[in-house]
């Protein structure tokens, strides 16, 4: 069955290959939702195939990379074996160098920078933490000049903020702040089109209310309030 579903979307794309550069999007963005039904290997598997097989042909479309190393960067999150971490990591940074190739100044290449470098902090916290660190705090400072209304770049910035200890200002409700002011720029974001990056929300608001109910001491599935 993946045999056929994979031969289908080569077929797809190689007949789209004369036409606009985005009658590709259709084919991507059933990948993507195949990726997101479920949190799991197979399916990131599936959508870093459906990448590869589409920049092999628009080879000038940032798109089709970054989705490349997005799958391969969740997948490094999923894997707990170092050198399979490692592995994927190393890929997602090449596909990344081509995206930056294409589009050096999209806020969402650097965000996704951004998470890579926290994937390979995952592989060894003790030991890369230190160094990438730095690095991740930096591409998110980049993505914040190019777009600061990209809402992932305060929900990254909640997620590690999240995961550092009190003693150095982080923890849980410190990180309150960030995920509320990503929830509020996602209640009018609007991607570009039906495949550029839109992830983040349903995660922003789960660790939100996670962050909310360990301030309170209680459950919360309240979402914070508007502002302006």
């Amino acid at each position: 069955m993946k045999i056929i579903f994979f031969a289908a979307i080569t077929i797809m794309v190689l007949q789209t290959v004369s036409g606009s550069d985005t009658l590709y999007y259709s084919v991507l963005r059933k990948s993507i939702d195949l990726a997101d039904q479920e949190y799991k290997p197979e399916n990131y598997r599936q959508l870093a195939n459906c990448s590869e097989r589409i920049f092999l042909v628009y080879k000038d479309e940032w798109i089709p990379y970054y989705y490349g190393a997005y799958a391969y960067i969740n997948m490094s999150f999923m894997e707990t074996d170092q050198s399979i971490m490692e592995m994927y990591c190393d890929r997602a940074q090449d596909l990344l160098d081509e995206a930056f190739k294409i589009k050096p100044d999209e806020s969402e290449i650097y965000v996704l920078q951004s998470m890579l470098y926290f994937a390979r902090m995952s592989i060894s916290p003790m030991i890369n933490g230190p160094l990438y660190l730095p690095k991740a705090s930096g591409a998110l400072d980049d993505a914040g000049k190019l777009d600061p209304g990209n809402p992932r770049i305060y929900y990254l910035r909640g997620k590690s903020i999240m995961n550092t200890p009190k003693f150095f200002g982080g923890g849980k409700e410190a990180a309150i702040p960030l995920f509320e002011k990503a929830l509020n720029i996602f209640r009018n974001f609007k991607p570009k089109s039906i495949v550029h990056p839109a992830w983040g929300k349903e995660d922003a608001s789960k660790l939100y209310n996670e962050c909310k109910a360990a301030s309170t001491g209680q459950d919360s599935d309240k979402q914070p309030e508007k502002q302006e």
